[in-house]
């Protein structure tokens, strides 16, 4: 006798299947997110030395002039304010100057100095608590991730990049709230930089918001960063950074009115830049 067919397990089958194609196709757009995020445009000439030796492309154009004494770059090497980065994990406690002193964290991650490969290998990945610091004219910056993950993990700078872009519903805005929010609430706030060990205060110098159609002449200024950012964003405040400030690059989204990137993903449209100088 031949069995009856039972139409819940051809349901259930299906389902499964389903569910199985939807899981691969996540997990291939979110290799590829991953590539694209990380993809932080250091100079493959660069060092990752102490700061003394700077690549070529700076030597000939004479940026390195305007660094400080290398003395002062190697007592300051992967450092803020004389806390040691790479000892042990640093968190960011952002407390803005609107609205009422609203406190952004940014929780303790482990952070590491840029090698040859350290994207394609895999270890800067979306949605782990990791940061990669990259050095530049004495300037120590530090590329961390934002958004979700494909588990629906959050990326250390998100909370930093919703509060920047939206709302109290978390509805991304208009661009011009966007900015009012990075210019009046960010800019000229004070951080707590921390460790297990220690504290200290900085101040939110510097902010700049790149959109996607300048994402990709950013990408080639990487080792001459700050000069760059003054000189393209002159009323963004790099072009009176303190030597000692700390970069913090991390991505954004486009505004509610701003025409997207095809070719970026949904939390890659565009970056934010903030410098934090060690408070007086």
């Amino acid at each position: 006798m031949k069995s009856k067919a039972r139409p819940y397990l051809l349901v259930i089958g299906i389902i499964f299947s389903f569910l199985a194609v939807f899981i691969l196709v996540k997990m291939l757009r979110f290799m590829l997110f991953d590539q694209n995020a990380s993809s932080l445009p250091i100079n493959q000439a660069a060092s990752v030395d102490k700061p003394e030796n700077f690549p070529p492309v700076l030597q000939v154009s004479q940026l390195a002039e305007d660094a400080p004494k290398q003395e002062q770059e190697a007592a300051q090497w992967m450092s803020f304010d004389e806390m040691d980065l790479l000892e042990e994990q640093v968190g960011f406690t952002f407390s803005m100057l609107c609205p009422d002193d609203e406190q952004v964290e940014i929780l303790p991650i482990e952070i590491m100095a840029w090698y040859p490969g350290i994207f394609e290998e895999g270890e800067f990945g979306i949605g782990k608590d990791l940061a990669v610091a990259w050095e530049h004219l004495g300037y120590t910056g530090l590329w961390i991730h934002s958004g979700w993950d494909f588990w629906q993990e959050s990326s250390p700078a998100t909370d930093l990049q919703y509060f920047l872009e939206t709302n109290e519903l978390n509805e991304v805005q208009l661009l011009k709230s966007i900015e009012a929010r990075m210019n009046q609430c960010l800019r000229g706030s004070t951080v707590e930089v921390y460790n297990q060990k220690s504290s200290q205060k900085g101040l939110v110098t510097a902010a700049v918001r790149v959109p996607s159609a300048q994402v990709e002449e950013l990408s080639h200024h990487t080792m001459d960063l700050v000069p760059y950012l003054a000189s393209a964003y002159p009323q963004s405040g790099f072009a009176e950074l303190n030597p000692y400030a700390l970069l913090v690059y991390f991505c954004g989204r486009a505004a509610l009115d701003e025409i997207t990137d095809p070719d970026a993903d949904y939390w890659t449209q565009t970056r934010f830049i903030i410098a934090i100088e060690p408070a007086p």
